[in-house]
């Protein structure tokens, strides 16, 4: 006998949440990695900005948390 479960939409919500929501900032991060490296690439001074792309890189991954977060906030 197979006994139906119902299916707990909420899980779901919060793996989307999570999936959807960490991919913008992967995306951005890379860009902002890639755009460095290749700023250094050709003009070896402009090294002294790696503070400023750390910075870019913790706004961006704000946005990432606050996916993160939001999984809780969801019953």
């Amino acid at each position: 006998m197979i006994i139906a479960s119902t299916i707990d939409t909420a899980i779901i919500a919060k793996g989307l949440m999570i999936g959807g929501g960490f991919i913008g900032p992967g995306i951005g991060i890379g860009l902002i990695g890639g755009n460095y490296l290749q700023a250094v690439g050709r003009n070896p001074e402009a090294a002294k900005f790696l503070g400023q792309a750390l910075i870019f890189v913790a706004i961006v991954e704000l946005f990432g948390l606050l996916a993160f977060a939001s999984i809780f906030i969801v019953k």
